[in-house]
């Protein structure tokens, strides 16, 4: 059976972003000292003297009832905290100036803007770091709520525009992409494909972060939702972008097969083959989807279905001489006999049923059922060798493939009248999960 995938795309930020030093900018001294204004000077003055435990004082007593929402000492608590930051690296600080600083931006936009841009930028680097590193550590739900505040840095007043005088902006840039791609990955890592889906088409619409990857887990989320249609054309625009890319390419074929259409499988397949006539995965689904237009649908066999056989057959032995360890081919191969050979078996069980059942009919139809099985016998033992060298770490179809090779194993011998390989492959079978 053709190979089902499932990516699990692991995001590699590397060495997080530096964050340069903030440049404390020389605020003028206010004229008045009326009401909790006394704290904000004080904590001035600390920070001009660089006593930044004491500016940190002054400022958190200047939020009283009168000036918690008074744009200075917003600025100031901004300018004294991220001061500490660079001194202590407590995450805390950082994040408590951001607080500052995002509510400031929404009662003043305008207030000491280059100042408050800079520590804006400042900030939106020191999220990122951490939201990184809570990534690599796989705390990705922590990582998603840090990298919303990045987001949040970007967006505010305009998005990147508004950090375009800034020496870094270019370096911000890179930094908002890849907070938007770590989120993407998280959340699809945590199954929350609703989640996932807007912030992938977001990283694949952005040229710093489009890749194969992103692609491949789009397509993935989508086929979680079963949604068909957004499915095949994220698919039609990964093959365009990335022609060469064999996952993508792969589950362009998936779907084509999960959705039944076989003839625009098989010519997909057809014209990839005459690309790549080595390439043994692309003969292995060639026969494979021939082998499924040949079973027809509803239990109705196409007209042509014994020249789909043969091509089928035809494609299976030129996949195999190119990979004859390919326990999917193997497997897939015997059960084009095994198959024939079930279909004749059930036609034997109904002429045995009948009141007056026709021997010499039913002992022709043995002829040929016993001749099929015996065909399958090989390919079904090779695929038997190669999967159970490695039952323990079988997933996915080669899981599947193997039990179906036990099973048919089982069927086989007995009929061969081999009682004990008949009872080592049914112990095996019923050990398997």
């Amino acid at each position: 059976m053709m190979n089902k995938f499932r990516v699990f795309f692991l995001l590699v930020i590397g060495t997080a972003f530096s964050v340069q030093s903030f440049a404390q900018v020389k605020t003028a001294k206010p004229a008045a000292t009326s009401g909790d204004d006394k704290f904000i000077i004080a904590a001035l003055t600390a920070l001009k003297a660089n006593n930044l435990d004491e500016a940190k004082t002054q400022i958190d007593k200047a939020f009283g009832p009168d000036t918690k929402d008074k744009a200075k000492a917003l600025f100031v608590k901004a300018e004294i905290y991220v001061s500490l930051y660079q001194q202590s690296k407590s995450a805390g600080l950082y994040q408590e100036a951001a607080k500052a600083l995002f509510k400031l931006v929404e009662m003043k936009p305008d207030y000491e803007k280059a100042t408050v841009d800079q520590l804006l930028f400042f900030t939106g680097f020191c999220f990122f770091n951490d939201g990184v590193k809570a990534y690599n550590d796989h705390k990705f739900s922590e990582s998603i709520e840090i990298m919303k505040n990045v987001i949040r840095v970007h967006d505010i007043n305009g998005g990147e525009k508004k950090f375009e005088k800034l020496t870094m902006a270019k370096q911000f840039d890179t930094v908002y992409a890849n907070a938007t791609l770590s989120m993407a990955n998280s959340a699809y890592t945590l199954l929350k494909y609703e989640e996932a889906i807007p912030l992938l088409i977001t990283a694949k619409n952005n040229p710093i972060t489009k890749s194969t990857a992103v692609y491949e887990c789009l397509v993935d989320a989508y086929n979680h939702q079963k949604n068909t249609r957004d499915v095949y054309s994220v698919i039609e625009e990964a093959r365009a972008a990335y022609p060469e890319d064999l996952i993508i390419r792969n589950q362009e074929l998936n779907y084509y097969l999960q959705a039944g259409k076989y003839d625009d499988l098989v010519r997909k397949l057809e014209s990839a083959a005459v690309k790549e006539p080595n390439n043994s995965e692309i003969l292995s689904n060639l026969a494979f989807a021939y082998l499924q237009m040949a079973s027809g649908k509803d239990g109705k066999r196409p007209a042509n279905a014994a020249e789909l056989l043969a091509k089928s057959e035809d494609a299976f032995k030129n996949a195999l001489k190119l990979s004859p360890e390919s326990g999917s081919s193997n497997y897939n191969f015997g059960a084009l006999y095994f198959n024939q050979g079930i279909d004749i078996n059930e036609q034997m069980n109904t002429i045995a049923a009948a009141a007056t059942p026709d021997q010499r009919k039913y002992d022709e139809l043995k002829v040929k059922r016993d001749a099929l099985f015996s065909k399958s016998v090989p390919y079904m033992e090779k695929a038997y060798t190669v999967f159970s060298g490695s039952e323990a770490n079988l997933r996915g179809d080669d899981h599947v493939n193997y039990k179906g090779t036990l099973s048919a194993l089982v069927k086989v011998y007995t009929d061969q009248n081999k009682p004990e390989k008949a009872a080592e492959m049914k112990k095996k079978y019923d050990a398997m999960k």
